[in-house]
């Protein structure tokens, strides 16, 4: 268990329920979803909470070295919107302006931080490869949203047919053996670190 990766399997799992809730007849919605709600708040600063100023995340944060979403244990309040926030979001979201969002929310030894954590392949978190959650495949496309992270913001390269069919899977069909299924997904992940990595360049590494 300790050799799988758990990130990129929230990461596909909740991709996957956020195109599922995206469909007009749903109500509800799974997932890890206080991911998607830091980064609500790290994006869109007329939702983020205001922190208690001495547990401001920086260099010297004692939490420095755990993921970056512990700054948001501290003290916090929500009154930005006071009552009747959920009608008031559904406004602002719908009128949002470019100003209103932050695409560059991590600061810079932050980013240095994470990418030391692979001292062997220090670019593998920005390639192109195939995240798997038993019968969920979905795919990891980071430079779709390279501004967050600080390099300039690229054309996105188009998404092969082949990339775009792995939705129809059903988990209930207990008989299917995924592995088997994805094993030439699996393949794609085991060797993520000699795919293109996305530089924000025009493209990705070896790419027009």
């Amino acid at each position: 268990m300790g050799n799988l990766s758990w990130a990129s399997t929230c990461l596909a799992h909740l991709y996957r329920s956020l195109c599922n809730a995206s469909a007009r007849a749903a109500k509800e919605i799974d997932g890890v979803m206080f991911i998607v709600q830091f980064w609500a708040w790290e994006h869109l600063l007329w939702i983020a909470p205001k922190v208690d100023p001495d547990n401001e995340w920086g260099p010297d944060h004692p939490l420095r070295h755990e993921a970056y979403g512990c700054r948001w244990l501290g003290e916090k309040t929500c009154d930005n919107l006071g009552a009747h926030k959920l009608e008031k979001y559904c406004r602002r979201l719908d009128r949002l302006w470019e100003a209103e969002l932050k695409f560059d929310p991590y600061p810079e030894h932050i980013v240095a931080h994470h990418v030391h954590k692979f001292p062997l392949h220090p670019g593998q978190w920005c390639t192109r490869v195939p995240l798997i959650c038993h019968h969920i495949v979905e795919w990891h496309f980071p430079d779709r949203c390279l501004r967050q992270f600080g390099p300039e913001q690229c054309l996105p390269l188009e998404v092969p047919a082949s990339q775009r069919g792995y939705r129809g899977k059903d988990g209930r069909q207990g008989s299917t053996n995924w592995p088997e299924e994805f094993g030439e997904l699996i393949a794609l992940w085991n060797v993520r670190q000699d795919q293109d990595i996305v530089t924000g360049s025009g493209g990705a590494d070896g790419l027009p």
